[in-house]
């Protein structure tokens, strides 16, 4: 194994040990030098790769961001409807969100300009990058649905259509990001031994309107999201750090 070879290695086992770390006890319960320890590491070691906390926190984003592109992509490519995709990427977003909040929060802070401040700008344009394709992704799959499954004026021109394109491509992320902000805050969380239950109703509530807001006349939404869901856990259950463990039928409001 070459130097750099082992470096890398080295990197990744940092990142994976502060991802743990963090999950455990939150990006500002943990020192640096607790990371040290549980990758087995010398201080040195980790500062000769991270510079700061900050640092490290990116290179955790950037991990777990490229890990929800493989899914991503494996959904885009799948053989179904572009709804049907549209719908699988909304719910994989929420059931991370639900299961695995402190892997959203790490995603969340490292947006944070804060955190950008203390962080290489190599890591800062590497994730910046990841979201930019993110994006394009699903811009090719919001155009088909927007061909083949909305009802929208037949008459628009091809700009005035891929600007609504764009303009519902951003409405569907800052919509991910509200509700799962939204569960993670408490808010959803006040119906005690309900809350998964509620918290779906609150999810495919808002998406359907969302949907049906840019021409979506599916007679029997809630169908179609509980089997995207099915689709959206085996999807998950293929990636450790987003594996949803004994995830129970939440298609019945409470």
């Amino acid at each position: 194994m070459s130097r750099q070879q082992k470096r890398m290695e080295r990197e990744k086992i940092i990142i994976e040990q502060a991802i743990k770390l963090f999950v455990g006890k939150g990006f500002l319960g943990v020192r640096m030098a607790e990371v040290a320890t549980a990758s087995h590491l010398a201080m040195g070691t980790i500062y000769s790769h991270f510079a700061a906390k900050e640092d490290l926190l990116m290179a955790c984003a950037t991990l777990l961001t490229s890990e929800e592109k493989t899914i991503y992509h494996s959904i885009i490519a799948s053989d179904i409807s572009a709804i049907q995709r549209i719908v699988t990427g909304f719910t994989v977003n929420w059931l991370i969100a639900q299961h695995h909040p402190q892997l959203v929060e790490i995603q969340n802070l490292s947006l944070m300009p804060s955190v950008w401040s203390r962080a290489n700008p190599q890591r800062i344009q590497q994730l910046n990058t990841l979201h930019g394709d993110f994006f394009t992704m699903a811009q090719a799959v919001v155009m088909e649905m927007l061909n083949n499954d909305l009802n929208i004026d037949t008459d628009m021109d091809a700009a005035a259509r891929e600007e609504l394109g764009m303009l519902l491509n951003h409405g569907m992320w800052g919509l991910c990001v509200g509700l799962n902000s939204t569960a993670q805050s408490g808010i959803a969380r006040a119906d005690g031994d309900h809350h998964e239950a509620c918290s779906y109703q609150h999810f495919t509530t808002n998406v359907i309107h969302f949907l049906k807001g840019y021409g979506w006349e599916e007679e029997a939404p809630e169908a179609v999201f509980a089997e995207c869901r099915e689709k959206a856990l085996g999807y998950l259950d293929k990636h450790a750090w987003f594996a949803c463990p004994a995830v129970k039928d939440t298609t019945d409001a409470a």
